[in-house]
């Protein structure tokens, strides 16, 4: 999807931290030589060497999350080690405050609150451990230093567990059916592709079920396109109540609808689609107190039979849900025999309207 999403985010933070890093760390390795602190030099240009590399794979790499903390932790680890240092400058505890920040950009809530727990609990003992002397670190300085790390943390806190909520909500908007609730079009091709994979491996089939409202034209047309959503909310619901939890229902458009189901094979598609194809035939809607007929027409491929990919599928589908249409809609059509008796049943139908 092109909406926004947390790994693209995260890896657009790490690149940056990392080039943050390379420079920092050169920087610091001369800077600390010439002070004669030769320990963290040599860990400082290590240190900048490592970023170079992880910058060349993070590019590239699906596993960010393990490619974060390959990084932070070393990293938040080596700050601890230059904290623990005597021969460096007192200013160095300045870099405990970006703590919260880089953990929680890059790890979110919940990670990014026990790494800063962690590890500003250990800057603080290193800090009494440095300065117990009074006279050398007054009190006001302490407190001074203290609350604004509890306020840069708490800060961090708050800004990603509100930019996390109001991710999850533009995602959610973007992926859902604004009418029905259902997934829409554009999360298909990514269910259906990690499905496909999931089935493959576990040496299973997925099947994919669509489906289009039967002469859903004439609700619009006789009772008005509001009388139409209802109708499509009441589908919508009817098609979720016959479906497993692990299965997913879209609305793709207009009255077509698609169900996929991991793990299953044709019989079961087919059943699950006839026990759909019958709640709607028999169902209870009623418009203006009046009952009103809903039913639909049912095409099915299954992977690895139908093919291996979403277009292959649809196209099966599509076909068969056609073919169903075209042999007296109202009805499943599961495979290559039933699509090729349906064909002959339209045949048939047509000859007889000729004839008479």
């Amino acid at each position: 999807m092109l909406l926004y999403r947390e790994p693209l985010h995260r890896r657009t933070v790490l690149k940056a931290l990392l080039l943050i890093t390379m420079i920092s760390g050169v920087l610091f390795c001369i800077l600390n030589t010439q002070r004669g602190v030769y320990a963290l030099a040599t860990i400082e240009l290590l240190t900048a060497a490592y970023s170079l590399l992880l910058y060349r794979v993070v590019s590239r790499t699906r596993h960010l999350d393990a490619w974060i903390l390959a990084y932070l932790l070393p990293f938040l680890s080596i700050m601890m080690f230059a904290l623990a240092q005597p021969g460096t400058s007192d200013s160095i505890f300045v870099w405990v405050f970006l703590i919260p920040q880089i953990s929680y950009l890059l790890t979110g809530v919940k990670r990014g609150f026990m790494i800063t727990g962690f590890y500003l609990l250990t800057a603080a003992a290193l800090f009494y451990n440095r300065y117990q002397d009074m006279e050398t670190m007054p009190a006001v300085s302490i407190a001074n230093t203290v609350i604004c790390a509890i306020a840069i943390w708490s800060f961090a806190h708050y800004y990603e567990q509100s930019r996390e909520r109001y991710s999850r909500r533009l995602l959610q908007i973007a992926e859902r059916d604004s009418l029905t609730g259902l997934l829409n079009r554009m999360r298909l091709a990514e269910v259906v592709d990690s499905e496909i994979r999931n089935a493959e491996t576990r040496g299973q089939t997925m099947a994919m079920i669509l489906l289009d409202l039967d002469h859903f034209k004439q609700v619009n047309d006789c009772h008005g396109h509001p009388a139409g959503d209802h109708a499509l909310i009441y589908v919508a619901e009817k098609l979720q109540s016959a479906v497993r939890k692990t299965d997913y229902v879209f609305r793709l458009g207009g009255e077509e609808f698609c169900i996929l189901l991991p793990g299953a094979d044709r019989y079961s598609a087919a059943e699950v689609a006839e026990s759909a194809r019958r709640e709607l035939e028999q169902g209870d809607f009623c418009m203006a107190g009046k009952p009103l007929s809903l039913t639909a027409s049912f095409g099915i491929a299954v992977s690895g039979e139908d093919g291996h990919e979403l277009v292959e599928l649809y196209h099966i589908a599509d076909q068969r849900m056609y073919a169903a249409k075209h042999g007296g809609r109202n009805r499943v059509i599961a495979d290559d025999l039933e699509e090729l008796h349906a064909a002959a049943f339209a045949v048939a139908d047509e000859a007889s309207e000729l004839k008479y």
